[in-house]
Order: C-alpha cells, then structure tokens, then sequence
C-alpha cells in the first residue's frame, strides 16, 4: 500500500444525487422509471470505489479502529435516528402485527441484518405490492454495506501482505465472478437471497473497488474521460428504463448499472470532462451531500402513507414530498453533520449516544415484540378491546358455529341442530345450500327466520358448486369432497319444502357453468321443491377488510369513500339466473343488491359499518344488518316473506 489520501471528487456528490432521485422517483411510481431501483446499485459501486480508497489510500498507516470510528459516525447515527422515529411512528398508527413485524425489522436494522432479517422473515418479494407497506425495507443496502465493510478490509490487508496489489486485483476480480455467478443462479431460484444477501451483491461493490486499483496509478485524459462518462451515462440511462422488476434483479443484468456508474466515476478522475462538472454542480452537489439522510427517509414516509391511503395522489405525493424533504433536512443538519466529524472524546461524546439509542431501540421492539404488537398502557388495552369488535363485526360466516360451513365433507352435519337457525319451535322446512356464497346468506335468513317464525337447516361446502356435473368447476383435488357433499344435498332437499342455492355463480360461469345451473334448477323445480336462487352481491374489487381497523389509530382515512363504486344494473350472471327462474312457477330469485346499492351507487359500508369480509363476501355481522334492514323497511323480498309459518300455513289452507 502507498499513503496517498483520496481526494474529494464533488462529481461522484453529483451522482449520489442521481442515485438517490432515481430510487426516490422509483419508489413514489414504479411507472415514472421501470429501473430505478438500480440507483442502489450505483450506491454500492460508489461505496466500493471510495472504501478501497481510503485503506488503500492510508498505507502502512491504515488503522481498522480509525476505519470503524468513521464508519460509526458516518452511517449509524442517522441511521439509528430513522429507525427509531419510524419504531416509535410505527408503534403509534400501525396494527399490532404490523407493528410486531416492524419491531423485529427494527432489532435487524440496529444489528446491521435488516438484510438477512428480510431474506428471512419477508413472506413476499421486495418488488411485490405488499412490501411497499414495511417502513424499514429500504434498510437492507445498509446491512450489505456494513456486512462488506466487516470483510473487505481484512481481504484488503492480508491480500496486500501476500502478494500486494496484484494479488488483491486478481482476488477481488475473482471474488467478483463469484458473486455475480451466485446472483444469476440465485434470482430464479430464491429472488429474496440474490436480492437481500451480501455474496450475491458483493460484485457490486467490487467493481467500485476494482475500478480504484485500475485508476488510481493511472492519469485519465479529457478525451477518455469524456467517452467514460457519456457510456457510463448511457448504460445507466438504459438501466432505468428498460430494466425492471418482472425479468428479475440482480442476477448478471446488474453488470449494467455498475459498470455504468464506474466508468462515470472514471470519467470523474479528471474534473476536465464535461459531465464530471455537470454533476459537480451545486444543486446535485446539495443534493448529493443528503442522498444518505433523504435516502433513509424517503421509504418510511411512502410506506406509511401506502399503509393508510393507498397509491399517493397529487396532493398526497406531494406532501409525502415535503415532508422527507424536511425530515431529511432536519437529519443532515442535526445529526448526520455534527456527528461525522472526529473529535478527541468521540467515544464519549458520540459513540455513547449512538449505541445508547440502538440499544433502546433493540430493547424496545424486544418489548413489543413480547407484547404482540401493543403498548401495555391503558389506551393500549382500550385500542385492544377496539380491533377485537372491528375484527368479530367484520369475519368470516364461517367463524361462526352456527353458520355450517364444511370444508370436507362432513355427512354428520346433516343431523347436527347447531345447523338450524331461526324459529327452532317450528319444524325446518327450508334447506339452504350452496358454497360459501350461500353461507354467507346465513345471518340475512337468521335474523328474517327469527323475526318471522320459521326455521332452516344451512349447510354448505367451500368452493362446492350446488350442481350434479363438477368437471371444470371444480378442482381435481376437491371432486370426490364436493362430489359427495352434492350427492347428499340432492338427496336430502327432496325432503324439504323450499330449498335455497347459493354460489359464486359468477365464477363458475366464467369456467361454462351456465348448463349446470340449468340441469340444477330443473331437477329441483321437478321435485316439487320451492327453489330460492341465492343470487351473487356486489363485488368489491378493492375491498380492504382491515382499512377500518387501521382508521382507528391513523388520522384522516376514509374508508367508505374507497369501497364504492358506480352501478346502474346488475352483472350478467345474475340476469341470467333471474331469466332461468322464470322459466318455472316453483322458482324465484333474491339478493341483497337494493340493500348494497342505491341510487346508482354501491357501498361496502352502512351507517359506517363495513358490511363485507372480502370483496366478494359478506361478513355474519354485516348479513344480519341487511337482514335487520329489510325487516325495518318492509322490503324483505316476497319469496323469503313467504318461509315464514304463517304464509306457509296461508298457502296450505287455500290448496286444501
């Protein structure tokens, strides 16, 4: 090694300012530029560049306490800062296993594994929708540089002992094969290790290292420097527009962006070249010197506000815009600054505050984590007692015992009384039957039965069909289960007077289902039954069951206003259901749709209560609402008026 200290290059300012407006851009709309979530990549090429030129650059002199002590102060305390605000924000407006979630995120990040914790515990890719939503994602690029800073020093000085700088090029060359070798069999394979993990990032990182050894006994011409630049801008270019997410990342695609951004480095070498002073101007250099603290802060305020509002609007986006802006200013300015320079009782003075906080923040998310989720206070209970009414006024109709939802068939059903529901006094003569479509029609004839006297047996089967013909309906797994429960149904309505079919009809009818609806309500039209046709309800397309349970603690969300939707006629399937009915005198049909929309407008929501489980189910709670309110209103539709006993004792005195 020679002692020779790197010089400041205000150019290599410029293009961090690039790389972290390219994520930003990115991360605010992955439409506005496909590829720029390679600006980390350009990151780590200039970590790698700049690293080896500071050890390299020390010689003999080169001191590992020196290192750290200027990696401490430069990356954790504004590092440890972010995580601590967006623990503590977190823990305030987030669901109790979010906020689990966060916490073990946070004990990662304070570790310097967000890296390895996300490879791990993350249940879906860095590119999918729902990981737009984890505040701390973004934190994994720290643990690989950190990670790398713990090996490629020692690489560095053993390298040099043994054979000297030659030695060092040929292991780091081999060393970055490898890596890009392990990146491209990785990212088919397992995406979240090659995208996460430091041995398949690591050739990124060395290429800025490489690029130093290369360059540094080397006097680059403007000419050169010019024609490095303006390739290394145009691979760069290329990267983040016709790079994305869907041909997987990194894998040897990001050879590109790296070389891209070491040959703009390169051209950097000589402050001559025109884009070198293109990107050494004071605007990108501002930028630049807060590409750290703006790259920290960027992603909690998006995922927050994904987490609450969804996709940003124009207001929101700008918004979120001034406040990481401010954020980011505010960290630069009182942390990252004052803590970087070196001074003699740094240890006190600053490493002490800074492993203080991370080891509050490490003992803080322990707690939460503990506590799943929750402050052990009293709001904390009282904000416990809350999502526990949300989450029993919002589940499934199949959560409760008295709804008979079998997902294998069970024969035993049939007999057990937990399955009649209504008046119990008077014999059931009424069958409900049909997948969980039809289940979710249990509490709507509850509360009617109970109000009108007359008793029904429910029983149905999960992503079962009421139909004879299961092929295509139907997966092969589940045939013989469905096959079976049908063939008891069939038997067993024939002792009913009225029976009742519900179904996702709409589903089954996009796989040609139309015939054995036919064939269905023929065989029971013939039987003499009094055939009901439960008909399918609105559907919700982006229905989010949890959005009202979020409102509880996040301020200014309104979650009725985006589970609406314009609606003057119903879907097809269910005016060819109606159509069917009416081919026979026994059949008729009903639904809730007069219930759900009004006035050409459909809601998941009445009075402020969600209605719905998912987007295309109703919740047990939110069926006996509708059912509560056509009982109010006197628009219970005739043919279900007529189950009562009374009606039905009517119509037997006037055959008689």
């Amino acid at each position: 090694m020679h002692s020779k200290k790197l010089a400041y290059r205000p150019d290599i300012d410029g293009l961090r300012a690039l790389a972290v407006l390219a994520v930003t851009l990115f991360h605010f709309n992955k439409q506005w530029l496909p590829g720029g979530f390679v600006g980390v990549d350009a990151f780590f090429v200039i970590s790698g560049f700049l690293i080896t030129g500071i050890i390299y650059g020390n010689g003999p002199s080169f001191s590992f306490a020196d290192f750290y002590g200027r990696r401490v102060r430069r990356i954790l305390p504004a590092a440890i800062f972010v995580t601590a605000i967006t623990l503590i924000t977190g823990s305030l407006l987030m669901m109790p296993a979010d906020v689990k979630d966060l916490s073990g995120s946070s004990i990662a990040a304070a570790l310097s594994a967000a890296n390895i914790y996300f490879w791990l515990f993350l249940d879906t890719s860095y590119f999918a929708p729902s990981s737009e939503t984890v505040p701390l994602l973004h934190m994994w690029s720290l643990g690989v540089e950190e990670q790398f800073y713990l090996v490629w020093p020692a690489l560095m000085i053993i390298a040099m002992k043994l054979g000297g700088k030659r030695l060092l090029a040929a292991s780091a060359v081999i060393i970055a094969i490898a890596s890009f070798a392990v990146s491209e069999y990785y990212v088919t394979r397992e995406p979240s290790f090659a995208y996460y993990m430091l041995p398949s990032r690591a050739g990124e990182l060395l290429i800025g290292a490489l690029l130093f050894l290369w360059q540094d006994s080397r006097r680059v011409s403007t000419a050169v420097a010019n024609v490095a630049s303006f390739v290394g801008l145009a691979l760069i270019a290329v990267s983040l527009v016709m790079l994305d997410e869907k041909g997987g990342f990194p894998g040897i695609r990001s050879i590109i962006p790296s070389v891209g951004a070491a040959l703009l480095i390169l051209g950097g070498s000589n402050q001559a070249g025109l884009l070198p002073k293109i990107l050494a101007n004071p605007i990108a250099r501002k930028i630049g010197f807060r590409s750290f603290s703006l790259y920290l802060w960027h992603w909690p305020v998006l995922a927050f506000y994904r987490y609450a509002y969804g996709e940003p609007t124009l207001a929101g986006g700008i918004t979120c815009a001034l406040l990481m802006w401010g954020l980011t200013e505010l960290t630069y300015r009182l942390i990252e600054t004052p803590f970087r320079s070196h001074s003699p009782r740094w240890l006190i003075t600053k490493a002490t505050p800074i492993f203080a906080t991370s080891l509050a923040v490490i003992a803080v998310s322990y707690v939460l984590v503990q506590n799943k989720g929750l402050w052990s206070t009293a709001s904390g209970k009282v904000y416990l007692a809350q999502l526990n009414q949300h989450d029993f006024n919002t589940k499934a109709a199949s959560k409760f015992p008295f709804n008979c939802q079998m997902f294998k068939n069970d024969p035993e059903l049939w007999t057990q009384d937990r399955c009649l529901i209504g008046d119990k006094s008077t014999p059931a003569e009424t069958l409900l039957w049909g997948d969980s479509n039809a289940a979710h029609y249990v509490g709507y004839l509850k509360v009617v039965a109970e109000n009108s006297h007359f008793a029904l047996r429910n029983i149905s089967h999960s992503s079962c069909p009421p139909v004879r013909e299961l092929k295509g309906l139907v997966p092969s797994a589940q045939q013989q289960s469905c096959q079976e429960f049908n063939n008891k149904a069939f038997a067993e309505s024939k002792n009913y007077r009225t029976v009742i079919i519900g179904a996702a009809w709409d589903n089954y009818a996009k796989a040609n289902g139309q015939a054995q609806f036919e064939k269905t309500i023929a065989e029971l039209a013939s039987n003499g039954n009094q055939v009901l046709i439960a008909l399918n309800v609105p559907v919700f397309e982006e229905l989010d069951r949890m959005c009202s349970a979020k409102a509880i603690r996040f301020p200014g969300m309104d979650c009725v206003s985006k589970a609406i939707f314009a609606s003057t006629s119903d879907s097809k399937t269910n005016a060819f259901l109606v159509e069917l009915a009416d081919r026979y005198p026994n059949v008729s049909t009903f639904g809730v749709r007069d219930q759900v929309c009004k006035s050409g407008v459909c809601s998941a929501y009445k009075d402020g209560a969600l209605l719905y489980y998912d987007r295309g189910h109703l919740s047990m709670i939110g069926s006996e609402l509708i059912g509560r309110e056509v009982i109010k209103t006197g628009t219970l539709p005739q043919p279900i008026a007529a189950l009562a006993s009374k009606a039905q004792q009517l119509g037997r005195n006037s055959t008689q």
